[in-house]
């Protein structure tokens, strides 16, 4: 197996986590890429995880960016992605995925239903009869999830202007770092260096609006996504990778060492955290809580910084 390492995706960082999965997702549908696998190798300078990516063929940054452009290209045409600006109408959201279900079988139609099924359940909703969304889904007000992944993919914002395709130093810089934070993309709430803590910054809030982010590296957190479904238990919405106890939502995620395929990488997301995830080749868990940000007067969420985490009993 060649190797590839990527040491700007870190994975005691809930987004470098995130990107790294999607990466893998990405790479096992492109057909050139041969098997493709995912490892975390240690640093012995800081004790961190970084990303290495194992091909059956020989993988590069250029062939990379090269795929990572047409990725973006067929998720703004995605029907998963473009059935509503957020999740909200089940009865729209019913209607998209059912239409998808009666295509031809095909890796496109499998991948727009594994988006279908990580965005909601339609038998979970609210009291006003609308879909409860992921807990990935962090965005709130003028904030619109599918929107924003849409514009992560390159479609214009506001729908004028031509695409932005990704360039080959941007996917650098998302693979290999350092991550520079000079993107005006949102981050989805999934970067906790993003939070705005307006009093320990040196630009007052109505001077400070622009977003600052590694668009690439969100993008391909985006592309994570199925690997994190939804489901229903009685009449709540669980989402796959998050757990609740009484400090609130928690995000919690597995490092292992021997590299591993999309198949086993999605049994070990959704096998329960416990001990015993060591003697299966798990080194570390890592999680973050799905935390509000913006003073008291704001409603916008975000992952605060991440924490080692061995929890006592099975949890999810």
């Amino acid at each position: 197996m060649k190797t590839l390492q990527l040491p700007g995706l870190q994975g005691h960082h809930p987004l470098g986590f995130l990107a790294a999965c999607g990466l893998l997702r990405c790479c096992h549908e492109w057909e050139d890429f041969g098997s493709v696998e995912l490892s975390w190798e240690q640093s012995s300078r800081d004790g961190g995880f970084t990303a290495v990516l194992h091909s059956s063929t020989k993988i590069n940054l250029p062939t990379l960016t090269q795929a990572l452009v047409c990725r973006g290209k067929q998720q703004r045409q995605s029907a998963a992605l473009n059935w509503s600006s957020k999740i909200d109408d089940r009865a729209t959201f019913r209607e998209a995925a059912l239409a998808v279900l009666q295509r031809s079988d095909s890796s496109e139609v499998r991948d727009t239903l594994g988006t279908f099924a990580a965005l909601a359940s339609d038998i979970v909703v609210t009291d006003k009869g609308t879909l409860r969304p992921t807990l990935l889904d962090l965005t709130s007000g003028n904030q619109r999830l599918l929107t924003n992944i849409r514009a992560l993919a390159g479609e214009p914002k506001g729908g004028e202007g031509k695409p932005r395709s990704f360039t080959e130093e941007a996917v650098r810089e998302a693979l290999v770092g350092p991550w520079r934070y000079c993107d005006d993309d949102h981050a989805l709430g999934w970067d906790p260096q993003t939070q705005r803590l307006h009093a320990l910054r040196h630009k007052l809030p109505e001077q400070d609006k622009a977003n600052r982010s590694v668009r690439a590296a969100v993008f391909l957190g985006s592309q994570a996504l199925p690997l994190f479904p939804c489901f229903a238990v009685g009449r709540q919405l669980r989402t796959t990778g998050f757990h609740r106890d009484r400090n609130g939502d928690f995000f919690a995620w597995p490092i292992w060492h021997r590299a591993i395929s999309l198949h086993t990488l999605r049994s070990l997301l959704a096998h329960t955290l416990n001990r015993d995830l060591k003697r299966r080749g798990v080194r570390v868990v890592y999680r973050c809580q799905r935390v509000r940000t913006g003073g008291s007067e704001g409603n916008y969420q975000i992952f605060s910084q991440p924490t080692q985490w061995l929890p006592s009993r099975g949890v999810r």
